[in-house]
């Protein structure tokens, strides 16, 4: 311990500020669902029961991710994506320290093991770092680590990427000691590192040809193995598949069929094409090189940059090729969503595994800098400015706190830069936020107030921190105003379909009650749908004359004397003995020549439209959409709706 003395201070460090910081993150778009099959498994592999028992769910504390209905026999016959382990574990800490001891919230309990694993990380860089460039390099590859943005943010509320980026770097460690010592045991430690990866995310598969490439390139004299040595990597993936297989009991019934499942889903979930065409090259997707760069801290891009230069140059003499592997860890992870057919999106959190790498070669290039500024200013004031140079840093992540994920550097300028720029992912806050919204509904909204998400789902919002009887639930009603909030997170290309109704009703016609600002660039709006709260020209309608024009294809066209700002589209129609529900869909045209894609005929457009479907009335809204036609499209004949008594359609007056 004394030998890693102050890489076990920064990384207590970072886990106390993480603990008690815990209450100040939402939850991540993807924890519920986590949280939830989490608790399942943790119930069958402990008791062997499927179900919950009254007691449990009778509880004096229980999480609110403890569905009944989502219990073991539910995931035993539907459990695809990412597997289960992570969620198991933080379901582990949550009946430890929320359930039985309620040292912490239901949430920070959850979170507890995502900080605790982030913090065992910051203290393996440390000492990785440390063991082949010394102390100072360690420091700085630690502060480089625990201070990254994105790392940091997410290390309290992504159940996912840190986590693995955790257990990858700890496989990558042990198979180095394995390499260095010549010993089987640190094999066996690595390949329990990698089944908990692989049972977390399947990104770890990608270190294999990290691995391989490495191995190559030290050329380990293999002659010189041990027999312990060949069988430990003999039993390495043994190990892997046996911990996967039992830490995910979806796989119990069809062992190889839904392992397969998995697969073709990280498939679909990898491949494709990237939608921005700025960044394609020649099909290769500039856009993961370019967002690392610019959500690295200046500093640590600086460091990282001397650190890569110092390690290729000194490769030859390197025996352990050491600098190799660090720049391979660093390195494939970001070519492999840069290769044409991958891809990724919302920023490079889903990458996360190349933060430790670059850490590393910060503290390398800190130390080669420190060196060479010794000559001149001497070693005592060479370290102190090194170290000091990461106080712009430390200040920037306090301001940003708990948005710190949402850091971009001044190579865009800044947040805003890049959402001036449109670079997307910029400003994507992965649910984080709504808790900040939360927070604003409490202490400004009237009490019993209700709130909806008119994109997001009502699993995004912990309602554990919602207070004065505020109710979330399915409260949009668009045009009737009844007053209800509205909230919801943006970011550059979220939401992917700024045009539903639900989202740009809200931005028409309403003015924000509220903004979570960074840097300039909101991250979520809170509305209040009501009179008061609507814009000057928003409040009253018209009805508008049309032309009437049947289509060859059996489509309804309604044309208009001039454009129009169509806020809906009335039709009466005959019922009785004809297909309830038609299937086709609504387009529009803003200039006469082109038609864009508006909707399905029966999209969800909150309640209040709900309500006034009639089994002989079809409504339909618009979000004062600019229009000279629209089109109804009905692909069954037989449909009630395309047996029209009349049509109305209303616009701003």
């Amino acid at each position: 311990m004394r030998k890693n003395f102050w890489g076990f201070i920064i990384a207590t460090t970072f886990f106390i500020v993480g603990v008690f910081t815990l209450s100040d993150y939402g939850i991540n778009v993807d924890e519920p669902a986590h949280f939830i099959r989490g608790q399942a498994y943790v119930q069958l592999l402990l008791t062997g029961e499927k179900d919950y028992s009254n007691e449990q769910l009778n509880a004096p504390r229980v999480s609110v991710w403890k569905f009944p209905l989502y219990n073991g026999y539910f995931y035993l016959n539907r459990d695809t994506g990412h597997p289960p382990l992570n969620g198991i574990l933080a379901a582990l800490t949550n009946r430890i320290f929320y359930e039985k001891l309620g040292f912490l919230g239901d949430l920070e309990s959850y979170h507890l093991f995502e900080v605790f694993v982030s913090s065992l990380l910051v203290y393996l860089v440390y000492i990785f770092t440390a063991k082949h460039y010394g102390p100072f390099a360690g420091v700085v590859a630690a502060l480089s680590v625990g201070l990254y943005p994105l790392f940091l943010g997410e290390s309290h509320f992504n159940i996912k990427d840190p986590v693995e980026t955790s257990f990858y770097a700890f496989t990558i460690y042990f198979f180095y000691l394995g390499l260095e010592k010549n010993k089987g045991r640190y094999f066996l430690v690595s390949s329990l590192f990698f089944a908990l990866a692989f049972s977390t995310k399947f990104n770890i598969l990608f270190l294999v040809p990290t691995i391989l490439i490495y191995l190559i390139i030290r050329r380990p004299p293999l002659g010189k193995t041990p027999l312990t040595v060949w069988l430990s990597l003999l039993v390495y993936p043994v190990i892997v598949l046996v911990i996967y297989f039992f830490t995910r009991p979806y796989l119990w019934a069809d062992p190889v069929g839904r392992f397969l499942e998995t697969f073709q889903y990280y498939k679909e979930i990898g491949t494709g094409s990237f939608s921005d065409n700025r960044f394609l090259i020649n099909g290769w997707n500039s856009y993961p090189l370019i967002f690392v760069t610019i959500s690295t801290p200046i500093v640590i891009l600086f460091y990282a940059g001397a650190g890569a230069v110092t390690g290729l140059a000194g490769l030859r003499e390197d025996k352990s090729k050491f600098s190799a592997l660090i720049l391979l860890w660093l390195l494939v992870p970001i070519v492999r969503v840069t290769l044409p057919g991958t891809s990724v999106y919302s920023g490079v959190r889903q990458i996360m595994e190349y933060i430790p790498a670059m850490a590393i070669l910060a503290g390398m290039g800190a130390l080669t800098i420190k060196n060479k500024l010794a000559n001149y200013i001497g070693k005592t004031v060479s370290v102190f400015i090194i170290l000091v140079s990461f106080t712009p840093l430390v200040i920037a992540v306090i301001k940003l706190h708990p948005n710190e994920n949402v850091f971009i550097n001044a190579l865009a300028g800044g947040l805003s830069g890049a959402a001036e720029k449109k670079i997307p992912g910029a400003g994507e806050s992965m649910g984080n936020v709504y808790l900040q919204g939360i927070g604003w509904l409490n202490e400004n909204a009237e009490e019993g107030s209700h709130f909806g998400l008119p994109v997001g789902l009502k699993s995004n919002v912990p309602e554990q921190f919602l207070e004065n009887g505020i109710q979330i639930g399915p409260y949009f009603s668009g045009m009737k105003r009844d007053g209800e909030y509205m909230i919801e997170k943006v970011s550059v290309g979220d939401p992917l379909n700024p045009d539903l109704y639900n989202f740009a009703y809200l931005e028409r016609f309403l003015e924000p009650v509220h903004e979570v600002k960074v840097d300039g660039v909101t991250l979520l709006k809170i509305w209040k749908n009501d009179v008061d709260h609507t814009k000057q020209g928003f409040l009253e309608e018209k009805e508008i004359k049309y032309h009437l024009r049947k289509n060859e294809d059996g489509s309804l066209r309604l044309e208009f004397d001039e454009p129009e700002f169509l806020t809906r589209l009335e039709v009466d129609h005959f019922s009785g003995s004809c297909e309830a529900k038609a299937k086709g869909y609504i387009s529009y045209s803003p200039d006469g020549i082109s038609e864009v894609f508006s909707g399905d005929l029966y999209t969800l457009q909150g309640p209040y439209a709900l309500s006034l479907q009639t089994d002989s009335r079809y409504v339909y809204f618009f979000a004062a959409t600019k229009a000279v036609w629209i089109k109804i499209a009905i692909t069954e004949a037989n449909s009630c709706l395309a047996q029209v008594k009349q049509m109305r359609v209303y616009g701003l007056k």
